[in-house]
């Protein structure tokens, strides 16, 4: 029986490239700043590792340490998260796409918002080199350069053609983020203009507004202190009232403090609660007892019971019926 021949140069050349190509293009991992991979996106390739994610700066110009609520996986990659720089405090394992990191606990908190280095992997191993019986020396193979080191992309979608309607929602929001009020007449039509025909991004409006002498005279503490009632029915803690401090001096906006107070474990329980008490008002009429609310805020955080589920149990059960007859 004749020996298998060797392969070509070119034969070679073309499987080394292929298998090289089929592990870098398809393996990467992707952060999202919001749940359900929504927001702003980074995408990390197989083989980068980033020690500190605030040497990384999203399109707020604010950095990606502490931003990422969601982790989406392409291909065969896995990344190892860590909640300080340098691989140090906790770590998080990831090998299947996670669409809201709030449910992934670390200590007495989560992990949403919580990752400041990432490190993502490819395969563990490649296929074996094909061998051939020794037919003595052969020719000298060339083998393709490596190819190039592996990417940490911040994803920047282009930008779409916005309508007059949009672009006025835009400054609207943009206002009410950084100075909480409604746009004037000469603001909204300054800064539509400015996204319909510039192509300005809500962004740019917002980091406009924070330039202005407005925003310039906002006093941090009492905007706070106004914030934490707002949200969380309650003054705020020194701790707190440091916290954002410090954040808004790195240019946090107040829209972005309300919504990570909204976000925050406190902040998700009353809203649960305020839920439940909606419910049991415009079903049964009444505040909640204390043992019901004590029930379905448990399967609210724990069995993902919605609002529209909790209608339904209360208007599956005796109390609803009884009231119905009279």
């Amino acid at each position: 029986m004749p020996l298998p021949s060797r392969p070509t140069l070119w034969q070679l050349s073309c499987l080394v490239l292929a298998m090289l190509a089929r592990v870098s293009a398809a393996d990467a991992v992707v952060f999202y700043t919001e749940p359900n991979f929504q927001g702003e996106a980074l995408r990390v390739e197989a083989g980068a590792r980033v020690e500190d994610l605030a040497t990384l700066q999203r399109a707020n110009q604010q950095s990606w340490r502490g931003a990422i609520s969601s982790v989406q996986i392409e291909g065969a990659a896995r990344a190892t998260v860590a909640s300080a720089p340098g691989f140090r405090g906790e770590r998080l394992e990831i090998a299947a796409s996670i669409p809201d990191l709030y449910a992934q606990p670390m200590g007495g908190q989560t992990w949403d918002r919580a990752i400041a280095a990432i490190e993502v992997r490819g395969p563990t191993s490649a296929p074996p080199a094909p061998t051939y019986p020794d037919r003595g020396p052969g020719p000298v193979v060339v083998v393709p350069a490596p190819p190039p080191p592996p990417r940490v992309v911040i994803v920047e979608p282009p930008r779409p053609r916005i309508d007059r309607r949009t672009a006025e929602r835009m400054v609207e929001h943009a206002f009410r983020e950084v100075l909480d009020r409604p746009a004037d007449p000469t603001g909204l039509r300054t800064y539509r203009e400015r996204v319909m025909q510039e192509g300005w991004s809500q962004q740019e409006v917002i980091q406009q507004l924070q330039r202005s002498p407005e925003a310039r005279a906002i006093q941090p503490e009492p905007a706070i202190r106004r914030m934490y009632q707002e949200v969380l029915g309650r003054d705020a803690d020194p701790a707190g009232l440091a916290h954002y401090r410090a954040k808004w001096r790195e240019g946090w906006t107040q829209g972005q403090i309300r919504e990570d107070l909204r976000r925050s474990q406190e902040g998700r329980g009353r809203n649960i609660r305020e839920s439940i008490t909606r419910a049991y008002r415009e079903v049964l009429g009444r505040d909640p007892d204390p043992a019901g609310m004590a029930n379905y805020e448990r399967q609210m955080r724990e069995k993902g019971l919605t609002e529209r589920d909790l209608r339904r149990a209360l208007m599956n059960g005796d109390e609803y019926r009884q009231r119905q007859r009279r």
